[in-house]
């Protein structure tokens, strides 16, 4: 998972006989249940605990590894559209990138991850180039969580280019586009 998980054991004999030495130091510990006793501490996270699904547990391991602080967000962006594109951020971390099909799996699955996200600022950025997609996205999310969350909608215009030759970026257009909307300025949408 790259370089934030540096200060993560991930359980097993070797790591438990050095564990003392260097306890510390660690920020999590990855383990089983039966092995959970064999550490204290509250940094432990059982791997049975985590789940199915990545996104969600990458939010859990984020925020243990990256204690919130007042001024974190939590940012999810949309690309709205036949195929619809999602990226989550916490404090521009990648948590999930994503294409999912339907209306009702999108707004299923940015619930999810706002539900689980981190007690910090949530923005969620929609891309208006389908507008009417787009505000239905917004209405949904207003009236499920209200003040809760800030909703803005994102000029996404060039968002949706081909990849360029000799990058490295990864996922789809439509995750890309996700990508570039949640870090774009967007205005405020309320219904009223």
């Amino acid at each position: 998972m790259g370089a934030p998980f540096a200060d993560v054991i991930l359980q097993g004999e070797s790591t438990l006989k050095s564990y003392s030495q260097y306890n510390e130091n660690i920020k999590l510990i990855i383990t089983t249940r039966k092995e959970r006793i064999r550490f204290p501490g509250s940094n432990i996270v059982c791997v049975e605990d985590l789940g199915d699904d990545v996104g969600l547990a990458k939010e859990r391991l984020f925020s243990m590894l990256y204690p919130p602080k007042p001024n974190d967000k939590f940012v999810v962006g949309i690309d709205p559209g036949v195929r619809t594109g999602i990226a989550a951020f916490f404090n521009h971390r990648e948590i999930e990138s994503s294409v999912l099909a339907t209306f009702g799996a999108t707004v299923y699955r940015v619930s999810a991850l706002i539900d689980n996200a981190p007690d910090v600022k949530k923005i969620v950025k929609i891309g208006c180039g389908n507008l009417s997609v787009a505000t239905m996205l917004a209405r949904y999310l207003e009236s499920r969580y209200g003040s809760r969350i800030k909703i803005q909608l994102v000029n996404e215009s060039g968002t949706s280019v081909l990849r360029r030759k000799g990058t490295r970026e990864r996922g789809t257009r439509d995750q890309r586009a996700a990508k570039l909307i949640a870090f774009r300025e967007g205005v405020d949408y309320r219904s009223n």
